[in-house]
């Protein structure tokens, strides 16, 4: 059984990330040392050696107080060893020491709504990200603490059980249900955490809801996207399976990116050409140089072909991972491909932009990830929402939000660099 596996026999068995709760510093040598006191234990647990194991359990937490696995193994240890008052000390301390998940969920949902704005403006400045920075750090150590949560609850449902506390089990094993297997992935929802702050059971409900309306899309590679037959309609780029690369009802959106991205009229990227929705509007808006990265052959002979009676325009046919160090610094970037990966390119966005500029991106199902990336870069955010009408033939659209006025709308995100 490897490291970071809590052992608990007729207990759950649960997984737990590591995690320090205790500002006070851990050596390395103690971190050693209370890893094999808890690999000690575990094979004491085995032999049904429960005090001993309890006793090596409790040293551990001595070394290092925030080690999850020590302090579920003891209280797994101790309950075997019929020690139930200290078992259930034991597993109440970790359940405590875990930060309140429905709290964490309602902070980062006022976090996010802290940044939305109504329209972004020339000469705007937006709010600083440190505060979502915090909340985004705060709800990641809540939902990394969900499996262990529901394995304390869950062990003490076990103990009272066999105490015959049947009141106590129960109410135990209520607490566990609130921690299904898939609520951690429905948290990293970000769409659910906006629609449904603090309420776990509708966030909960809504992911479901998303993963039964949208079908799974096998993604493929990106070499073998690049190696694909489009097929290019007036309205729609489409992969061979039918799935919708670009659309046209997309074209508001697009047309207001490229408001925003021409914010100054300086100098502008865009990643992703497409139908040339953005690129046109981009024209519209007159700027010093337009550079738009392309990478799909027959996507980059449309694009020069579109490009060939206008001015300033720069076609790079290259994926973007190739193309980003010959760039000049920038007053606007749009982002928007199909293929993945974009963290690693919003890790680029700060050294790309210049003080001042923008960066920004537009997405139906909010990524947490996404997000994340962006935690300590020093920018500031804008989350302006932008209404569409009924799309036939989509559904997971369906689960954003809607306006007044009876629209849905989903967010394009804003970053912007501090002068």
């Amino acid at each position: 059984m490897g490291e970071g596996w809590g052992v608990a026999r007729r207990y759950a068995l649960v997984y737990v990330e590591p995690m320090e709760h205790t500002p006070k510093p851990v050596s390395d040598k103690a971190r050693r040392d209370a890893a094999a006191l808890v690999r000690k234990g575990n094979a004491l647990i085995g032999r049904q050696a429960f005090v001993e194991a309890a006793n090596a359990f409790r040293r551990a937490l001595d070394l290092v107080p925030a080690h999850d696995e020590a302090g579920f193994n003891l209280g797994a240890a101790l309950a075997e060893a019929r020690r139930t008052a200290e078992a259930e000390a034991a597993f109440r301390r970790l359940i405590a020491a875990k930060p309140d998940i429905a709290a964490a969920h309602a902070r980062l949902a006022a976090a996010l709504e802290a940044h939305r704005i109504a329209r972004f403006e020339p000469g705007m400045r937006l709010v600083p990200a440190g505060a979502l920075d915090r909340a985004l750090t705060d709800y990641r150590r809540a939902v990394d603490a969900v499996p262990m949560l529901y394995g304390c609850h869950n062990a003490l449902g076990e103990l009272f059980m066999a105490e015959g506390r049947l009141g106590e089990a129960e109410a135990a094993f209520a607490a566990a249900e609130r921690y299904p297997s898939d609520l951690p992935d429905a948290l990293l929802d970000l769409g659910a955490t906006m629609r449904h702050p603090g309420n776990l059971a509708d966030a909960l409900a809504m992911h479901r809801k998303a993963l039964a309306l949208f079908p799974d899309h096998e993604y493929m590679t990106e070499d073998d996207y690049l190696a694909t037959d489009l097929t290019f309609t007036k309205d729609e780029i489409l992969l061979p399976d039918g799935f919708e690369v670009m659309m046209e009802w997309e074209r508001p959106i697009m047309e207001r990116a490229a408001e925003i991205v021409c914010h100054n009229r300086g100098d502008v990227l865009n990643v992703g050409f497409g139908m040339a929705i953005i690129d046109t509007a981009i024209q519209k808006q007159g700027v010093a140089t337009h550079t738009i990265i392309e990478a799909h052959p027959q996507v980059i002979e449309r694009a020069r072909r579109w490009a060939a009676d206008k001015k300033g325009v720069r076609i790079v046919p290259s994926v973007w991972q190739k193309a980003l160090d010959d760039l000049p610094p920038l007053d606007g970037i749009y982002f928007d491909t199909l293929m993945p990966p974009m963290i690693p390119f919003l890790l680029r966005v700060p050294g790309l932009l210049k003080p001042g500029g923008v960066f920004l991106y537009f997405q139906f199902m909010v990524q947490f990830e996404n997000l994340e990336a962006m935690i300590g870069k020093g920018l500031s955010l804008g989350i302006e929402m932008h209404p569409f009408d009924d799309i036939p033939g989509n559904a997971y659209y369906r689960l954003n939000e809607k306006t007044p006025d009876g629209r849905y709308a989903a967010p394009m995100f804003i970053y912007q660099k501090p002068l």
